[in-house]
């Protein structure tokens, strides 16, 4: 047994879908169902190195904060253009926008996950 086993988070990812614009272009958006995670992790991310900051306040309004979501099974339906909605420990309900990843890691029975990287939209 390992922590992927045991994560103490549901979440709620609205999986990528395809589908046509007005102008009959193929894109893909978050479906309007979702499916339910159990036994994963959400945690922030505290680096603020790299292509953006963890938690940036522009103007003394605006809190953009990213998350690393990690759940068990690398077949987890995540993809670039799902939304990812969580309720924290105070009974907020959050919505992500997927930042960068997801990672599918399938090296062993059991340390298969997938991981990625979620910006909070508010």
């Amino acid at each position: 047994m390992s922590l992927l086993d045991t994560g103490p988070h549901t979440v709620t990812i609205f999986v990528e879908e395809e589908g046509t614009d007005f102008r009959g272009n193929v894109v893909k958006a978050p479906s309007t169902t979702g499916v339910v995670v159990t036994g994963c992790w959400m945690q922030p991310v505290a680096s603020t190195r790299g292509a953006f900051a963890a938690l940036k306040v522009a103007d003394g309004q605006n809190v953009a904060v990213a998350y690393k979501l990690i759940a068990k099974g690398s077949k987890t339906p995540v993809g670039w253009w799902s939304r990812i909605e969580w309720t924290d420990n105070l009974g907020n309900l959050r919505k992500f926008a997927v930042l960068g990843g997801p990672q599918s890691r399938d090296f062993s029975v059991s340390t298969d996950h997938v991981s990625c990287t979620l910006q909070e939209m508010r």
